[in-house]
């Protein structure tokens, strides 16, 4: 059984609007970049994610710190 099969019909609508919203062009860039430079962008992209969600976080609750909130959001999806 897939996650898209374990979560039902909002999962599956969640994956389709997030393929929806793929540029061919992204793609054709990032087959010309190297192992280094696609690290490097996939690298960016989670600072970018986690810092948005500390932002969110911290707007939330105002009296978290940034490195606090970033800490929260890091390890969110851990076990620790």
């Amino acid at each position: 059984m897939t996650l898209a099969e374990s979560e039902g019909p909002q999962w599956r609508l969640l994956i389709a609007g997030a393929v929806a919203e793929l540029d061919p062009q992204q793609f054709e860039i990032a087959r010309h970049l190297s192992p280094a430079q696609r690290t490097q962008q996939a690298l960016s992209m989670i600072r970018l994610a986690e810092n948005a969600a500390a932002y969110r976080l911290r707007q939330r609750y105002p009296h978290l710190t940034e490195s606090e909130a970033l800490r929260l959001v890091r390890s969110s999806g851990s076990d620790d």
